[in-house]
Protein backbone atom coordinates (compact mmCIF):
# COMPACT_ATOMS: atom_id res chain seq x y z
CA UNK A 1 0.00 0.00 0.00
CA UNK A 2 2.72 2.46 0.93
CA UNK A 3 5.18 1.24 -1.69
CA UNK A 4 3.74 3.52 -4.36
CA UNK A 5 3.89 6.50 -2.00
CA UNK A 6 7.49 5.70 -1.07
CA UNK A 7 8.34 5.31 -4.74
CA UNK A 8 6.74 8.66 -5.62
CA UNK A 9 8.62 10.42 -2.82
CA UNK A 10 11.89 8.81 -3.92
CA UNK A 11 11.29 9.86 -7.54
CA UNK A 12 10.53 13.45 -6.51
CA UNK A 13 13.70 13.58 -4.44
CA UNK A 14 15.67 12.07 -7.30
CA UNK A 15 14.37 14.68 -9.75
CA UNK A 16 15.15 17.45 -7.28
CA UNK A 17 18.67 16.08 -6.85
CA UNK A 18 19.16 15.81 -10.62
CA UNK A 19 18.38 19.54 -10.99
CA UNK A 20 20.92 20.43 -8.32
CA UNK A 21 23.40 17.99 -9.80
CA UNK A 22 23.15 19.59 -13.25
CA UNK A 23 24.61 22.80 -11.82
CA UNK A 24 27.75 20.89 -10.90
CA UNK A 25 29.57 19.72 -7.83
CA UNK A 26 31.60 22.90 -7.36
CA UNK A 27 28.51 25.08 -7.50
CA UNK A 28 26.76 22.84 -4.97
CA UNK A 29 29.72 22.92 -2.59
CA UNK A 30 30.07 26.70 -2.77
CA UNK A 31 26.39 27.65 -2.73
CA UNK A 32 24.91 25.07 -0.38
CA UNK A 33 27.92 24.42 1.82
CA UNK A 34 30.19 27.41 2.06
CA UNK A 35 27.77 30.28 1.48
CA UNK A 36 24.51 28.91 2.82
CA UNK A 37 25.48 26.60 5.69
CA UNK A 38 28.83 28.13 6.58
CA UNK A 39 27.70 31.70 6.06
CA UNK A 40 24.53 31.39 8.10
CA UNK A 41 26.33 29.60 10.92
CA UNK A 42 29.02 32.29 10.97
CA UNK A 43 26.52 35.14 11.08
CA UNK A 44 24.42 33.56 13.82
CA UNK A 45 27.40 32.56 15.95
CA UNK A 46 29.15 35.91 15.50
CA UNK A 47 25.97 37.78 16.35
CA UNK A 48 25.45 35.75 19.50
CA UNK A 49 29.10 36.28 20.52
CA UNK A 50 28.79 40.05 20.05
CA UNK A 51 25.54 40.15 22.02
CA UNK A 52 27.01 38.12 24.88
CA UNK A 53 30.05 40.40 25.01
CA UNK A 54 27.87 43.53 24.97
CA UNK A 55 29.01 44.77 21.57
CA UNK A 56 32.73 44.04 21.91
CA UNK A 57 34.26 42.19 18.97
CA UNK A 58 37.30 39.96 19.38
CA UNK A 59 38.77 39.91 15.88
CA UNK A 60 41.10 36.90 16.07
CA UNK A 61 38.40 34.55 17.38
CA UNK A 62 36.01 36.02 14.81
CA UNK A 63 38.46 35.25 11.98
CA UNK A 64 38.95 31.69 13.20
CA UNK A 65 35.18 31.32 13.52
CA UNK A 66 34.77 32.43 9.90
CA UNK A 67 37.37 29.95 8.66
CA UNK A 68 35.89 27.13 10.74
CA UNK A 69 32.29 27.76 9.66
CA UNK A 70 33.21 27.95 5.98
CA UNK A 71 35.37 24.82 6.23
CA UNK A 72 32.67 22.81 7.98
CA UNK A 73 30.12 24.10 5.48
CA UNK A 74 32.29 22.72 2.70
CA UNK A 75 32.68 19.37 4.48
CA UNK A 76 28.92 19.17 5.13
CA UNK A 77 28.09 19.87 1.49
CA UNK A 78 30.65 17.33 0.30
CA UNK A 79 29.09 14.67 2.53
CA UNK A 80 25.60 15.54 1.26
CA UNK A 81 26.84 15.38 -2.34
CA UNK A 82 28.47 11.97 -1.88
CA UNK A 83 25.49 10.51 -0.01
CA UNK A 84 23.03 11.70 -2.65
CA UNK A 85 25.22 10.38 -5.44
CA UNK A 86 25.22 6.98 -3.79
CA UNK A 87 21.52 7.10 -2.84
CA UNK A 88 20.34 7.90 -6.35
CA UNK A 89 22.80 5.70 -8.22
CA UNK A 90 25.05 8.32 -9.80
CA UNK A 91 28.22 7.09 -8.11
CA UNK A 92 31.18 7.31 -10.44
CA UNK A 93 29.38 9.08 -13.29
CA UNK A 94 30.90 12.51 -12.63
Amino acid sequence: MFERFKSDVHNKKRLKWEKKREQGKRSFLVRRGILRWGGIMFVLTALSNVLVRHGKVAWIPMASLLIGCLLFGYIWALCVWLLNEERFGFKGTR
